[in-house]
C-alpha cells in the first residue's frame, strides 16, 4: 500500500488544504491556516495509517 500526502493554497481564503493518498484512494482536508499546520497534520496522518497497517499485517512504502 502507498501513502502520499502533499500540502496546496492558499485559497482565497488564505486557507491551506491537504490532499493525501493511501492505497490508491485520494480525498483533500482543508481549513489548515498555515501550510505548516497542514504538513505537522499530514506527518501524523500517516504515522498512524502505518501503524494501522502494521497492526493489520500490511506493508506500506
Amino acid at each position: 500500500m502507498s501513502t502520499k500526502a502533499e500540502t496546496q493554497g492558499p485559497d482565497a481564503q488564505g486557507k491551506f488544504s491537504l490532499a493525501v493518498s493511501v492505497g490508491g484512494v485520494t480525498a483533500t482536508i482543508g481549513g489548515f491556516s498555515s501550510k505548516m499546520e497542514g504538513e505537522d497534520y499530514a506527518v501524523s496522518f500517516l504515522r498512524r495509517i502505518k501503524e494501522l497497517a502494521k497492526e493489520d499485517g500490511r506493508t506500506v512504502a
